[in-house]
C-alpha cells in the first residue's frame, strides 16, 4: 500500500514523528506478504503502525505486522473480513477498499 500523508504529516514529536496516512488495497492480496506498506517520503521509515482499523466500507479490517523487530523494518497490513474475522484469501482484489493508518516514523 502507498500510504499518502494526510496534510500536516509527519509531526515532529521530540526526535520522532507522528504520521496518518490512507491508501488503497492491493490488486492481488498475498496472506504470506500481507499488504506490505511503503511511506511516501525518501528517507524515512516506519517505528509503529497503531492497532488494528476497518476499512472504510466496513467490509474488512487490517492489522499492521512487522516484518520482524528493530529499527527501519518493513510493515504489512493483514486483511480480515470484518464479519466473521477470517482472513482474506490470496489473490483477491481489494483495490477498491481503503484504510488510513497512523503510527511514528523517524528519519535515516
Amino acid at each position: 500500500m502507498q500510504l499518502s500523508l494526510l496534510k500536516g504529516y509527519p509531526d515532529f514529536i521530540g526526535k520522532r514523528a507522528a504520521f496518518v496516512g490512507y491508501g488503497n488495497g492491493p490488486a492481488s492480496y498475498s496472506q504470506t506478504n500481507g499488504d506490505v506498506v511503503t511511506f511516501p517520503l525518501p528517507n524515512w521509515y516506519i517505528d509503529a503502525i497503531t492497532s488494528s482499523v476497518n476499512s472504510v466500507s466496513g467490509t474488512y479490517f487490517v492489522r499492521a505486522q512487522p516484518a520482524g523487530v528493530g529499527a527501519r523494518r518493513t510493515w504489512g497490513l493483514y486483511w480480515y473480513t470484518a464479519s466473521s474475522g477470517a482472513p482474506v484469501g490470496n489473490g483477491v482484489n481489494l483495490s477498491t477498499e481503503q484504510v488510513q493508518i497512523g503510527g511514528f516514523c523517524g528519519q535515516y
